[in-house]
């Protein structure tokens, strides 16, 4: 292992020229930009690892286009050794600046490069990470002993780990790809191998094909004793890479990677232009992501992309489908075209967010998708977005800890809920149109936001930049107030007026939103009628609805809705006759309602009173979470074991009806709420589950059937006592299977007891896991010890730090303290933020401190209401 104190001596030794003329000041852009006037059209880029010793050497060629004359190049460049540098052939001095990330080239001896194209040539060094950020290493153990892999993540700004670039989204150029690597380990990257040679007994160099024009942080390159297998999709190589022997757990991903290919390509009109589409199948985790788009060589952690018969929850067939399309929605959506700036960062992530959920729920219609994204990813949105800490979809971007902070619920959930409002509220045919011509118009170039309204205006002939901006430009969520509605002569009749939802004192501020809102006939498949609402003044509007009247059918549109008290009445009543979707909403929306304190929680809980058992199971889920959070909020309160009494006797037939053991006929519903009811039973203490639980693992890990093994093994984490805590922990040092081992790790974490969550944090510090597995360790230990967990990350901070990505450690460990509830707490994060982190990384500090104060209210506000409930 590549200790620091050997990185430091590498440091040390390497050559810097210093060059006294040059101001770097000049150079460190407040937005964190290099200067416009250089870009680069080519990388020629060869690399040779030294996985052993952690360090790896470069070389590359560089040709540029300078478009005015120049007295420095500035290009970025992180944590390398450059050893020597020329400009058209001749040797040229340079500078490192560290805190800019840039290295900054004299240009000529008379200090000026003329206009036109030139060559730089750059020789250097670097080091392999051991998290996720750069060139870095994966260390797992197979059946043949320890196994390490090389592979590269390179957004949002970690190229210049990798190599000296322009490493920002607009200087997009082409690549040509070379590394030389032990001849039995099979190397891979965006593009075909075009050519391999002998380099010595041992070592073989692997050429590959140039990529077209693409940003720096779309650079692939890996390195292992891997298999691949492959089919062929039209003119397309579907591949999946894996660590040796796991190829097959690739099969479901290859299969549904193609019918993605198919879907995607007639869906935006230009079909995916490279000659192969790798999935590389990562033997480890990451706290913060599962996969990365690089263009043709899609890295996933290998749990979002293998389906492990033995060990993965039936579940995981949608998990799958579902992170490979969002994915493959970025080989367009991100890698041909790209966003100008990280500003417009949802143009990659929510757009494939909403697209890896159409096409799921197009192929896939049995998983009634579009009820799910009700369910789960918009009112993630709405929770972040109504309190005062949300910020707009597109926001500003300076630093690199602003481009990490913005790849959040916000970007993603909220995103995605606006493109399918936007999509209900133009047409589906006309949206395609639009995103056709926005493809065809930009590929291989960068745009902004109002470049994709241009093409749906264009598209749909209505002016959807008017509408839109009022969602993107700002922060919150609208609430639609609603009158008592009066039905007559086939015509409904309702007032309505636009408000701000909030979930916090601070977010109580009028807002105005243009809002399409929709409404329709309770329970029918009639077309909606859909009016514009703006501005709290209440207005009058008509619909041809002769019957009882739903606002938002479908749940298209992106706010809350406050119906007047009969009118909830009479949809409560009207409830098991509602479409999945809008059965869903009305329940979040009720919940939500109540949490904002619209609404009383007596009347949510009676509502929930009358949800049927034989209920569609996503509803259940639903519910079985809504209990789970209420749980959540009585820790230590009097109330609580009153409350758990009612709660089990509730949700525990649901778990007798649909069985331990899953069945060929389950839904993916049952199955996910199979996978619920088992963890959340063992954690509010039934016996029978935990014992049931205990029992698969006495009987042997293989004895538990793959749909449930998760779920036993958090059972069994959970209320661990020592000796069963160490048998984890054996069992996990044994296993070989990467995937096996840290559902082993995660459970032991999971524990409710705080000395054991103190020996796990302790563990975490110590080499017997991996660095992604020890970091894992310390959040999952936060899950129920919050307090214990941050205050202990920020003892042990620079130790921590050491195994966490550099971008996100501005996040970390402020994110241990999130499920907190008390105010002291919130008081410790603040303390930690403006000791710890600068000014413009604050922001999830904030949050988590915002999130805090909120679960302190909500704990007061909704224990009462809980009382009265576990006692009728």
């Amino acid at each position: 292992m590549f200790k620091k104190s050997r990185l430091k001596s590498f440091l040390r030794h390497a050559p810097v020229l210093l060059l006294p003329a040059m101001a770097t000041a000049a150079f460190a852009n407040p937005d964190g930009r290099l200067p416009e006037d250089i870009k680069p059209l080519h990388y020629d880029i060869s690399v040779q690892p030294n996985a052993k010793d952690l360090i790896f050497s470069g070389r590359e060629k560089i040709t540029i286009n300078v478009q005015a004359p120049e007295h420095v190049i500035a290009m970025n460049a992180a944590d390398l050794v450059i050893d020597d540098i020329t400009l058209d052939g001749k040797k040229v001095e340079w500078k490192l600046d560290a805190p800019a990330q840039q290295l900054l080239i004299n240009t000529s001896d008379n200090g000026t490069i003329q206009v036109g194209q030139h060559e730089l040539t750059i020789n250097y060094r670097g080091r392999i990470n051991q998290s996720s950020a750069g060139l870095f290493a994966v260390d797992y153990q197979d059946n043949d002993g320890p196994q390490r892999m090389l592979v590269t993540q390179f957004e949002p700004a970690d190229a210049r780990y990798f190599a000296p670039m322009w490493d920002q989204p607009d200087d997009k150029a082409t690549f040509t790809m070379a590394v030389t690597a032990p001849a039995d380990e099979l190397a891979f990257s965006n593009m075909p191998v075009v050519a391999t040679e002998k380099n010595g007994s041992d070592l073989v160099t692997t050429r590959f094909a140039e990529t077209p024009k693409m940003s720096s942080y779309l650079l692939f390159l890996g390195v292992g004793k891997l298999d691949r297998k492959a089919v062929k999709v039209g003119d397309t190589e579907i591949g999946i890479i894996t660590r040796r022997g796991a190829t097959d757990q690739g099969d479901y991903a290859l299969n549904a990677a193609s019918q993605i290919l198919t879907y995607y390509n007639n869906y935006f009109g230009t079909p995916y232009p490279l000659p192969k589409m790798d999935m590389i199948a990562v033997p480890s985790s990451s706290q913060f992501f599962s996969a990365m788009e690089n263009w043709g060589a899609i890295m996933y952690f290998d749990r979002a992309v293998l389906f492990d018969p033995k060990r993965s929850p039936e579940s995981a067939h949608q998990t799958i489908f579902n992170v490979v399309a969002h994915e493959m929605a970025h080989q367009w959506f991100g890698d041909l075209v790209t966003m100008q700036w990280w500003d417009d960062l949802w143009l990659n992530e929510g757009f494939a967010s909403w697209m890896a959920s159409k096409v799921t729920g197009d192929l896939n219609p049995g998983w009634n998708v579009p009820a799910q994204t009700v369910a789960y990813a918009r009112q993630a949105a709405f929770s972040m977005d109504a309190k005062s800490t949300t910020h707009p979809i597109i926001q500003h971007v300076g630093t690199v800890d602003e481009i990490d902070q913005a790849f959040d619920t916000i970007t993603y959930s909220k995103g995605q809920a606006v493109i399918r409002m936007i999509e209900a509220a133009i047409g589906p045919d006309q949206f395609r149109d639009g995103l056709r011509q926005y493809m065809a118009a930009n590929k291989y170039n960068n745009t902004t936001t109002d470049d994709l309204w241009k093409a749906l205006s264009q598209a749909s002939g209505k002016d959807v930049k008017s509408f839109a901006d009022s969602f993107t430009l700002q922060g919150g969520v609208p609430l639609i107030r609603a009158s008592e509605p009066i039905t007559a002569g086939g015509i409904t009749r309702i007032n309505l007026a636009q408000d701000r939802f909030a979930l916090d004192p601070a977010s109580h501020t009028s807002r105005s939103w243009i809002v399409p809102v929709a409404i329709g006939a309770a329970g029918q498949q009639k077309a909606a009628t859909t009016v514009t609402v703006s501005g709290p003044t209440y207005q009058t509007v008509q619909a041809p609805v002769d019957s009882l009247p739903i606002i938002n059918p479908g749940q298209f549109g992106y706010y809350r809705t406050l119906y007047a008290p009969q009118h909830f009445k009479d949809l409560s009543d009207k409830l098991p006759s509602l479409p999945l979707s809008d059965q869903v909403g009305f329940i979040s929306d009720s919940m939500a309602l109540a949490s904002g304190g619209y609404e009383s929680f007596d009347q949510h809980l009676a509502l929930l009173g009358q949800i049927s058992p034989d209920s569609d199971p996503l509803l259940l889920n639903v519910v079985s979470d809504q209990i789970a959070s209420f749980d959540g909020r009585l820790d230590h309160s009097p109330v609580q074991a009153a409350f758990r009494q009612k709660a089990i006797a509730r949700l525990k037939p649901q778990l007798t009806r649909i069985g331990w053991a899953s069945s060929v006929s389950d839904s993916t519903a049952t199955s996910d709420l199979r996978e619920s009811l088992i963890p959340l039973l063992g954690k509010m203490g039934d016996k029978e589950t935990i014992d049931t639980a205990q029992r698969y693992l006495n009987n042997g890990l293989d004895s538990i059937p793959a749909s449930i093994r998760e779920a036993v093994l958090q059972v069994v984490g959970y209320n661990a006592d020592n000796e069963m805590w160490e048998k984890l922990r054996d069992m996990a040092k044994k296993e070989k299977d990467p995937s096996g081992q840290r559902q082993l790790y995660h459970a032991l974490a999971a524990t409710n007891n705080k000395e054991l969550a103190r020996k796990t944090l302790e563990l975490a510090l110590t080499d017997e896991a991996n660095a992604p597995t020890r970091a894992a360790l310390i959040s999952i230990v936060a899950r129920n010890h919050p307090d214990l967990a941050f205050n202990w990350a920020v003892d042990h901070r620079e130790k921590v730090n050491a195994f966490i990505e550099e971008t996100a450690r501005a996040r970390f460990i402020a994110n241990l303290a999130l499920t907190g509830d008390n105010m002291t707490l919130a008081g410790q994060v603040k303390t930690y933020a403006q000791k710890y982190l600068p000014q413009r990384s604050r922001q999830s500090a904030q949050r988590v401190i915002n999130q805090i104060t909120y679960n302190s209210v909500q704990r007061h506000l909704v224990e009462p209401a809980l009382k009265r409930w576990s006692n009728q």
